[in-house]
C-alpha cells in the first residue's frame, strides 16, 4: 500500500500541499495538477466552489487493477490516487477513450492499459495552465510508479 506522498515521489512527480487546504491530504504538482485521495479530492471538490462541477478522477481506474489481479496491492478505492479534473476532460474525453481502446470486457495486458492510459491522457488538454505536455508527463509517471510498486 502506499500514501500520496509516497507514489508522487516514487514517480518524480514534484509536489506541495495544496496552499489552500494544508495538511489535508490535496497536492498541487508542478503541473499544476490538484492529486490526493479520492476521498480527499471528494472533500475538496465540494467544499469549494472553485471546483464546482469537477471530478476525482483514478489515475488508474479500479477494474484495470482487479483485471491484472494486482486490487489487492493498493488501497481501498476512496483511498487511491486521484486528480482533480473539470467534467468535461473527465467525461468527454477521458473515459470515450478509455472506453474505445480499452473496453472494460476486454482482457488486457499491462502493455495494452499503459497505452490506453497514455493515449488518454495525451487528449487532456492544458486544463490547469501546467502545458499539456507536463499535465500529461506527470499522469503518466504517477501509472508507471503504480505499476511498479505492484511488481509489474
Amino acid at each position: 500500500m502506499y500514501t500520496i506522498p509516497q507514489i508522487l515521489m516514487s514517480a518524480g512527480v514534484k509536489y506541495e500541499d495544496h496552499p489552500k487546504r494544508p495538511g489535508r491530504g490535496v497536492f498541487l504538482t508542478a503541473a499544476n495538477q490538484l492529486m490526493g485521495t479520492y476521498a480527499d479530492l471528494r472533500r475538496c471538490q465540494t467544499s469549494s466552489s472553485d471546483y464546482f462541477g469537477w471530478d476525482a478522477h483514478h489515475i488508474v481506474e479500479r477494474q484495470d487493477l482487479e483485471r491484472l489481479g494486482i486490487q489487492h496491492k493498493f488501497p481501498p478505492y476512496e483511498w487511491q490516487i486521484c486528480v482533480l479534473l473539470p467534467k468535461g476532460a473527465h467525461v468527454k474525453r477521458l473515459n470515450s477513450v478509455f472506453r474505445h481502446q480499452n473496453p472494460s470486457n476486454w482482457k488486457a495486458t499491462v502493455g495494452d492499459l499503459k497505452r490506453a492510459y497514455r493515449d488518454a491522457y495525451w487528449l487532456i488538454g492544458d486544463y490547469s495552465g501546467g502545458g499539456e505536455r507536463g499535465i500529461r508527463d506527470e499522469l503518466v509517471k504517477v501509472i508507471l510508479a503504480m505499476f511498479r510498486s505492484a511488481g509489474l
